[in-house]
């Protein structure tokens, strides 16, 4: 979904890229259409490729990294849509005390250490979201409440993901937040 913090509108940005590229035959390479995503937003380019990787600069230059270890993913998404630039207008990048280290992730990752990963997951624009945005705290704590071993909200939210080594877990986590929110999923992550 749009608005959502997943990067819906990226990822509709980048199919319609690959489809056109493939429905008119004009054999495109990956890189230039990473290009030409870069032009629509930020996130564009990675939807294009997809996999695991390291973004820098505004998105467009990605790195891959292996893939993460094998686990669950419980995604709930509040009722409410939420603007990435109102956000980033309400951040004060001067109060941050704690920067996510996408070294550290990387060497987790890398490490297939579930653990690790959890450890090092971070957002900064999760307080700002938070405090506009109640509920999203709510899910979270409820997903750390129901068992989740890492919870973030994703992107600028109002979307919060929880990371759930055993399929046994994700049951619990999933119906728990389906007494209160609409949308919940659950997947496994592919590698």
């Amino acid at each position: 979904p749009v608005a959502a913090g997943l990067a819906g509108g990226s990822s509709d940005a980048a199919a319609t890229l690959r489809g056109l590229n493939r429905l008119w035959g004009l054999n495109i390479p990956p890189d230039e259409l990473r290009e030409l995503g870069a032009e629509l937003g930020s996130d564009v380019p990675f939807c294009v490729t997809g996999g695991t990787a390291i973004a820098r600069g505004r998105g467009e230059k990605l790195e891959p990294i292996p893939s993460p270890p094998q686990c669950w993913v419980v995604l709930a998404r509040p009722p409410v849509n939420v603007s990435t630039a109102d956000i980033y207008g309400k951040l004060n990048v001067a109060a941050i005390s704690r920067h996510p280290s996408a070294q550290a992730m990387r060497e987790a990752i890398e490490a297939k250490d579930f653990e690790r990963v959890c450890q090092n997951l971070g957002n900064v624009l999760e307080e700002v979201t938070m405090s506009l945005y109640p509920e999203v705290r709510r899910i979270k704590e409820c997903m750390i409440r129901l068992g989740a071993e890492g919870v973030l909200m994703s992107g600028s939210g109002p979307s919060v993901f929880s990371l759930v080594r055993r399929e046994s877990k994700v049951a619990r986590i999933y119906n728990g937040l389906r007494g209160f929110c609409k949308e919940v999923y659950a997947v496994r992550i592919l590698t």
